[in-house]
Order: C-alpha cells, then sequence, then structure tokens
C-alpha cells in the first residue's frame, strides 16, 4: 500500500467516523459541510467515508 492510498483510507475512516458522531449527537452535522438536515448529513458522510475507505483499498494510486 503506497502512501497517498494510506492518507486516503485514514481520511475515510475521519469522515466515516464524523458520521457516526452526527448519528448520536446532531451538533456533530455542523461540521459536514453537506447541505440538508443532520441525518442527511450523517448518512452522506458515512457512504463518502466508505467509499474512500473502498477506494484506498482497492485501487492504487499513482504518486508520480
Amino acid at each position: 500500500m503506497d502512501t497517498t492510498n494510506t492518507i486516503v483510507v485514514i481520511v475515510g475512516i475521519i469522515v466515516l467516523l464524523f458520521g457516526i458522531a452526527a448519528f448520536f449527537n446532531p451538533n456533530w452535522s455542523r461540521w459536514i459541510n453537506i447541505p440538508g438536515g443532520p441525518r442527511l448529513k450523517a448518512i452522506a458522510a458515512l457512504i463518502i467515508g466508505a467509499i474512500m475507505i473502498i477506494v484506498g483499498f482497492i485501487f492504487q494510486i499513482p504518486t508520480n
């Protein structure tokens, strides 16, 4: 796993954790910059975080 892929996976985990936190505490959804209500923001953060993790593990991102 390259350095770029590792960074993508770590950022995906952080976004996923923000989505989980926004489900349990709606105040966390203010940090998510997506239009809509707290639940919609949480769902979007969960989906985007999962996609980033999958992309980081499956695809080889070139660094040069």
